[in-house]
């Protein structure tokens, strides 16, 4: 993670609302940092075939307020990438607002498809958590390409290769749009090359899971390709609303949503209402630990997560906070709004979001098709690599529920 000062981070909005000071690479230098491992891995395995993309949208100050900016959903240009130096100047020239996502297939495996390749044609979008980026996923990528799906994998705004002061999200808003808006671009770009709309299936842990959530609420499914593609912005709401389509979504596998936070993450209520008189002015400053060290009880975790350059290791910002604090209230809100086949799991052992406030909202659920599993022992990171196969056993069973899940919905 590119280290900056703290208090030009709170400044430079301004400066540049002001037109005094332009951002030179307006992902903050994590544009062309270095893959980790297990993306690498991923890369060089000969089977497996990748696509860099990413989507620009109009930059801030083309909108009349900044809710509008941050729910934007309109593509005003998309290419394929080579995270190369001369792209960053490319992008902003166009603007310097982009959202980067990855697109992965895989040729036929020695030894036939798993799950008798019945992931095949469907797309399976995965959305990450807080303070990481979307190809922090790259270890369980294989399990599902191995059966067959295609897996888009976003950086949401300020993470990973997208644009943004990293991990400052002043609206939470800004998290469902930018999934929109990639999947929308991905409908588009199969329809440029002949290929007809693919069965999406969406997956997400923690804030990832949110996003989920709040996704499908927000926008009303269609089936019409070129209506999502064409379908520009519109006015605030959820199925009452008048939303941009989405695609059909076949089903949604949700991991540890964040949706309560557990009682060790909660900030105390003074830090809560000083951050509240602080977010308009200085939204980016960090604050508090948030989560971390409340992730898990294996210190291996936490050192993979500072040995990978494109996390956020800085604290917890305002803005951040309080519109996560916010998402968590909108989401209890409009749980009955939520109708999509949906699995929700989550860990008992988890000390950063509560999996009690996962039972409540699944209770309240409307679609037929949903299950809900808290798994005994398992804390928030439920996806931890093992040093062995006896160590692995957690993961291999929560990828195996996953996976099982999704194949049982393919059509």
């Amino acid at each position: 993670m590119p280290l900056h000062n703290p208090v030009w981070e709170v400044v430079e909005p301004y400066a540049v609302a002001t037109h005094l000071y332009t951002v030179a690479d307006p992902t903050y230098g994590r544009y062309l940092l270095p893959h980790h491992p297990p993306t690498q891995a991923l890369l060089d395995n000969p089977k497996v075939h990748h696509t860099f993309r990413r989507v620009f949208l109009k930059p801030n100050s083309a909108f009349k307020t900044w809710e509008e900016a941050y729910e934007t959903t309109e593509i005003v240009y998309s290419e394929n990438v080579e995270l190369k130096e001369k792209e960053i100047k490319e992008g902003v020239k166009r603007g310097g607002r982009w959202i980067f996502y990855s697109v992965w297939e895989m040729d036929e495996p020695d030894g036939g498809w798993e799950a008798g390749g019945k992931g095949k044609d469907h797309d399976l979008i995965l959305v990450h958590g807080l303070s990481d980026y979307g190809l922090r996923y790259a270890p369980h990528v294989l399990h599902f390409l191995k059966a067959g799906f295609r897996v888009i994998i976003p950086d949401l705004p300020s993470y990973g290769r997208s644009t943004g002061i990293n991990s400052y999200i002043p609206s939470i808003h800004l998290l469902p749009a930018a999934v929109h808006t990639v999947l929308k671009d991905v409908v588009g770009w199969d329809l440029a090359h002949g290929r007809t709309q693919k069965q999406v299936f969406i997956s997400g842990a923690s804030m990832g899971g949110w996003t989920c959530l709040d996704y499908i609420y927000k926008y009303p499914p269609s089936s019409d390709s070129a209506k999502i593609v064409s379908a520009g912005d519109d006015a605030n709401g959820g199925p009452e609303g008048n939303k941009p389509p989405r695609p059909h979504v076949a089903g949604a596998f949700v991991l540890c949503p964040m949706v309560e936070a557990s009682k060790e993450s909660t900030p105390p209520k003074i830090v809560q209402l000083i951050g509240q008189t602080v977010r308009a002015i200085a939204g980016a400053l960090p604050v508090v630990k948030g989560v971390r060290g409340n992730v898990s009880d294996d210190p291996r975790v936490e050192a993979d997560f500072f040995a990978d350059p494109l996390c956020y290791h800085g604290l917890l910002r305002v803005g951040t906070g309080l519109s996560l604090l916010d998402g968590m209230i909108e989401v209890q809100k409009d749980a009955e709004g939520i109708d999509a086949p949906i699995r929700l799991v989550h860990g008992n052992a988890d000390r950063a979001t509560s999996y009690h406030g996962t039972e409540k909202l699944f209770a309240r659920l409307p679609n037929k098709d949903k299950q809900i599993t808290i798994y005994d022992g398992y804390e928030h990171v439920m996806l931890k690599v093992g040093i062995d196969a006896a160590d692995d056993e957690k993961r291999q069973r929560v990828l195996a529920d996953w996976r099982s899940w999704l194949i049982e919905r393919c059509k």
